[in-house]
């Protein structure tokens, strides 16, 4: 192991151990309290309550109907606001250190040269690094749980310790250069996921990068050891307007520069979208990411075929992509998730490096003209998250049975006007739990973070 996880782990550990105001992890029951519980499946209460069975959620209730068994020994928020864990489903944690390294660029095509020429200069301890930092940020955000996408499969399992995150790690397909090697470059991921073993039941996936990386057998394969194995997949979906004038006109910055390397397949045949449709793609659980652009019909037939939409605020500001098309997506009945994508696509503000935050995502998708609500944008995040996950019946949710994620933000306000609070809140979360497990984030108990309190 490298000695940068070593080290981590060991302050990690320490970090678990100072957090003395806690329950220890292994006790039975708990029970949270706090001035407003946010269930997103059921109405807010105010002075509620959470009562934690193991990783298991037991019962959500108003404080006042709490049992005398209940109260006798509680971890009091205080005035906060506490509701499920938010759910992440695109991000690209291997380059967390490339925040800051590549200015907005011109065109798309630019932009994948330049990480094109970064990943290759990077060292395996630079992408370990790079991994194990993005994990902490999104862990000070508010996410329990995340789709990542894996481009260094070889860093699996070690990094997977490093962090109490809930992970659907989806390894990286690309066999543009090599078409004939589909099959067997699905067969070895397949392999690889197998013999992965976490201490926490994380899963892996499959993901086939793109139309124009991957060929229509590593779909295919991908799409069959899926559907056989009840793996998740995850594709970039028309990210660009150079993608999307490359697939339905046959032109374009992405198309010339995609011609030169003969790599011209199913360019001018339609949206991509479409023809991923046409390819048979969509008959697996698939999360599209970005899905900016939008031919006709494309939105029904992401629809009908049940496939999620995983959009990503601050990479679509970063490319000046059109504005999302979240009305059409979900009048047409679209789940519409949402993500951070990685630090190599997001702006720097000011001269501040950006961080992973999904606070920040929250606000720049709050700040566009024609935003959805602020109860919209947390059901993004929470519910809709777990569905693309394909566990709506466990994440996303203060219910009953539930795996017990939750986070809590500092809170006083009134009732109404919570959901507004959370999506423009800054800075991180001060309590996080992870199958009812508390976190801690940014020293912030030092100050106002739980108790253990008699009530």
């Amino acid at each position: 192991m490298p000695n940068s996880v070593e080290k981590f782990n060991a302050d990690l550990g320490e970090e678990l151990r100072n957090l003395r105001a806690f329950p220890p992890s292994n006790v039975s029951f708990q029970t949270i309290r706090a001035r407003m519980v946010v269930p997103m499946g059921n109405p807010p209460m105010e002075n509620g309550a959470v009562v934690v069975n193991g990783s298991r959620i037991h019962s959500v209730c108003r404080w006042a109907d709490l049992s005398s068994a209940r109260r006798r020994q509680v971890v009091d928020l205080g005035e906060s606001v506490l509701l499920p864990g938010f759910v992440n489903c695109h991000c690209h944690l291997d380059y967390t250190a490339m925040s800051g390294e590549i200015p907005p660029p011109r065109r798309f095509v630019d932009w994948i040269q330049a990480i094109v020429a970064i990943k290759s200069a990077w060292s395996r301890i630079q992408f370990v690094e790079s991994w194990v930092a993005g994990a902490r940020m999104l862990e000070q955000s508010g996410v329990t749980s995340v789709l990542n996408i894996e481009s260094v499969p070889e860093l699996l399992p070690e990094v997977w310790r490093t962090t109490a995150l809930r992970l659907c790690s989806c390894l990286e397909l690309i066999n543009v250069q090599s078409p004939e090697a589909a099959k067997p470059l699905v067969r070895a991921a397949v392999q690889k996921s197998r013999e992965l073993k976490s201490p926490h039941g994380n899963r892996c996936g499959l993901s086939p990068h793109a139309l124009y990386t991957a060929t229509d057998e590593l779909f295919l394969s991908a799409r069959d050891a899926a559907r056989s194995q009840s793996r998740l997949l995850t594709t970039h979906v028309a990210e660009s307007a150079e993608e999307d004038a490359m697939y339905r006109f046959a032109t374009g910055p992405l198309f010339d520069w995609i011609q030169t390397r003969g790599q011209t397949a199913h360019c001018g045949e339609g949206s991509p979208v479409s023809i991923l449709d046409r390819l048979g793609y969509f008959r697996a659980p698939v999360v599209a990411a970005h899905v900016n652009y939008l031919a006709p019909e494309d939105e029904r037939i992401l629809a009908e075929r049940n496939v999620a939409v995983a959009h990503c605020p601050r990479s679509s500001r970063y490319f000046d992509h059109a504005p999302f098309p979240w009305r059409r997506l979900r009048n047409a009945g679209v789940n519409i998730a949402l993500g951070t994508d990685s630090l190599a696509s997001t702006s720097k503000t000011g001269k501040t490096n950006p961080r992973l935050d999904f606070f920040a995502e929250f606000a720049c998708l709050a700040d566009q003209s024609d935003a959805p609500s602020p109860h919209e944008i947390l059901q993004f995040a929470t519910m809709n998250g777990a569905k693309a996950l394909c566990r709506q019946n466990e994440l996303g949710q203060l219910s009953p049975g539930f795996l017990a994620d939750a986070i809590a933000i500092p809170y006083a306000g009134r009732t109404e006007s919570f959901a507004e609070a959370i999506v423009h809140h800054q800075g991180g979360v001060f309590a996080s739990m992870i199958r009812g497990r508390w976190i801690r984030q940014n020293n912030a108990h030092d100050a106002i973070g739980p108790q253990i309190a008699s009530r």
